[in-house]
């Protein structure tokens, strides 16, 4: 383990050596004392990058009320080669379409011919987990830039929960003003 951050008083995200993030929880409601000492894995994450210190905070001035996106809980990361990263706990619902946005995304941009799965997934020496409780933020981000035609075609059928939790199909509009927000926690 490279580096450590507590989310909140039950979650810690991790940083390792392979180039990896990764999440474990503690269930504190757990029936046994060893149920509640055990961290059981709650995410997986290659990020190319050897992570060495994490911090809670922001880079902008946070006007959270402003955005269609709310996050919590932010922590940046930094690497030794300068790179500077977020990782942000999203409500269930935004987790959600994100991961499905994500996977579609991943079906129409594959830089360098590499499948997005394949990346991000973790892995060391002790082997390979796919990527699980995280959305890379760094794909998510490249919606706005794509040609409206494939923005139509990625978002077409997706669903998203408007402010008062009900579902609706999502527009290329709303898909591209979500991401800008989120765009902006960093």
């Amino acid at each position: 383990m490279t580096a450590v951050e507590m989310m909140d008083d039950d979650t810690f995200l991790g940083g390792e050596n392979s180039y990896n993030l990764f999440v474990c929880q503690k269930d504190s409601a757990g029936a046994t004392d060893e149920d509640r000492r055990t961290l059981q894995d709650a995410g997986y994450m290659h990020v190319g990058a050897f992570v060495n210190v994490f911090r809670h905070g922001s880079l902008v001035m946070e006007s959270l009320g402003e955005l269609a996106a709310p996050v919590q809980n932010t922590i940046l990361f930094g690497t030794v080669s300068g790179a500077v990263g977020l990782v942000a706990t999203l409500p269930p619902a935004l987790y959600e379409f994100l991961v499905r946005l994500q996977k579609r995304l991943a079906r129409v941009i594959t830089p360098g011919n590499i499948d997005h799965a394949d990346w991000r997934s973790f892995f060391n020496e002790v082997g390979v987990c796919p990527l699980a409780g995280f959305v890379d933020g760094d794909l998510i981000e490249r919606f706005p830039d794509l040609p409206r035609s494939v923005q139509v075609q990625v978002s077409q059928g997706l669903q998203m929960t408007d402010g008062s939790g009900v579902k609706k199909e999502a527009n290329v509009d709303d898909v591209v003003k979500l991401v800008e927000d989120l765009t902006r926690i960093h």
